[in-house]
């Protein structure tokens, strides 16, 4: 719970998109419960990607596009 919430903690901060905090939490919990697994590190990258990349997002249209690119370069 701490390593979730120290994670949505350094990429919530200056996010304003609803869309992204939601996503940043999602990839959050993952990155906390699957994120040491080997079984899961093909998908890892987009949960990365996703955490860094939202963080600071100001548009739920600024989200999806982010989600997409975020995707496009860790396909799952």
């Amino acid at each position: 719970m701490e390593r979730q919430a120290q994670c949505e903690l350094s990429a919530i901060r200056d996010t304003r998109s609803p869309l992204a905090v939601q996503y940043i939490r999602s990839a959050c919990n993952w990155l906390v419960v699957n994120g040491d697994s080997l079984l899961n590190a093909s998908s890892k990258g987009y949960y990365v990607c996703l955490v860094r990349q939202l963080s600071g997002a100001q548009s739920n249209e600024a989200a999806a596009a982010i989600m997409s690119a975020c995707r496009a370069s860790n396909p799952l």
